[in-house]
């Protein structure tokens, strides 16, 4: 096959200076003296991947992935500082819609300027005056300074130019929300109209159902690395879940992720006072996440196995009617008078089993609460829970601990 985007562990670091600005004499005087001390972070590392001739790769990951940078690499915009990257044909690149735009210049004006910028020549660009202006619904304001046009007429100005021509190469960086709905919809028949004609499309989107609908193949990137590389109808659903979750580890959401048995346990904290909840369920997660704006998440705090094994109990969850708070019992002891009082208390379910006595390698999971205030607070770990009690001694164990892997 002929590739067209070749990179080969593809590489991008960055530094930036971990003293404040001062005065350009200061700076000089700290270099000189070697005191100048610059803090370095790879955008990107070892990236390789190949695009074939005619192929439409959707670009999907996190802000701050490295996305927009890996596409300033292939347009050329940036250089590597680790790796190769070859691209071997006419690039368009759509990166930031509006940047070749002279605000002092009229629309029209704009239309040779930033056509120039793109590679078009003017001769040819006469021959478009007429449909670029058409599609981008600019009307009279065609041959008003860029400088009064809003932000919507800039992007569709700069959409309708870029677009003019079928390229061989088109780098699409998040474009596709352009004006109001109907242009939307113009700019990806634009779009698809420039893949049927046989272009390479690398397309970096937000929106999942723009990349399953333009691309074949997707590739995602999460701190400046490749995830996986693949098929668009296998990548973009695992990577949609892990984007509404994305405070569990990336390895519980691909499909040949090495699993010990558990399952991550998540918690999230009250904003108002501090008490915890524990969930072990992706779906109650989303809906905390979402419409629970009261609740922090706290990340992964430990793993439990959703089955019993040998020396587990279950972790039960019990819900305050009166209160609306949350006890956690472990094993059917702690849970019996929670049990017995149904009116008040209301078993909601068995976020996963834990070990009910230490063990190598186990660490200690502790439940602190203020004697007559409902609610608790988790700490796993001795050093947690040391810490929760030295800022506020109210805090008292409110049963013996379990034990957990981290």
């Amino acid at each position: 096959m002929d590739a067209i985007i070749e990179a080969k562990n593809l590489g991008l670091r960055f530094s930036a200076p971990t003293d404040k600005k001062g005065s350009l004499k200061k700076w000089v005087l700290d270099a000189v003296r070697g005191r100048v001390r610059n803090r370095h972070f790879l955008a990107l590392d070892d990236v390789s991947f190949r695009i074939e001739r005619g192929e439409s790769v959707g670009l999907v990951g996190r802000n701050g992935a490295g996305k927009s940078t890996l596409l300033k690499l292939v347009t050329g915009i940036v250089k590597p500082t680790a790796g190769s990257i070859a691209v071997r044909g006419q690039v368009a690149p759509l990166l930031a819609l509006g940047n070749g735009l002279d605000p002092a210049l009229t629309g029209r004006e704009n239309i040779y300027l930033n056509g120039a910028i793109l590679g078009y020549e003017k001769a040819w660009l006469r021959t478009k005056e007429a449909d670029i202006v058409e599609f981008s619904e600019l009307g009279g304001f065609i041959d008003a300074p860029v400088r009064t046009y809003s932000s919507g007429m800039t992007l569709r100005l700069a959409f309708s130019i870029a677009t003019a021509a079928s390229p061989e190469i088109l780098i699409l960086d998040e474009v596709l929300a352009v004006g109001d709905a109907a242009f939307q919809a113009k700019c990806r028949a634009r779009i698809e109209e420039i893949v049927a004609d046989g272009a390479t499309v690398f397309f970096v989107s937000h929106n999942l159902s723009d990349i399953e609908k333009l691309c074949t193949r997707a590739i995602w990137l999460d701190k400046g690395h490749v995830i996986w590389d693949g098929p668009v109808a296998d990548v973009c659903p695992v990577f949609g879940q892990f984007a509404a979750l994305p405070f569990l580890p990336i390895a519980e959401f691909l499909p040949d992720g090495v699993s010990d048995g558990t399952v991550p346990v998540v918690r999230f904290r009250n904003r108002r006072d501090g008490r915890h909840l524990l969930t072990s369920a992706r779906e109650e997660m989303k809906n905390i996440v979402l419409k629970l704006s009261d609740w922090a998440c706290e990340g992964t705090v430990f793993r439990a196995f959703p089955d019993a094994r040998p020396g587990t109990e279950p972790l039960m969850r019990f819900l305050s009617f009166a209160a609306g708070v949350h006890a956690f019992a472990a094993g059917e002891a702690e849970a019996a008078p929670f049990r017995n009082r149904p009116g008040v208390w209301k078993f909601e379910k068995t976020v996963g089993h834990v070990f009910a006595s230490p063990e190598p390698g186990l660490i200690p999971v502790h439940r602190l609460a203020v004697p007559g205030v409902p609610g608790f607070r988790i700490a796993v770990g001795d050093a947690e829970r040391d810490a929760i009690q030295a800022a506020d001694p109210s805090f008292v164990p409110a049963g013996e601990p379990f034990y957990v892997q981290t």
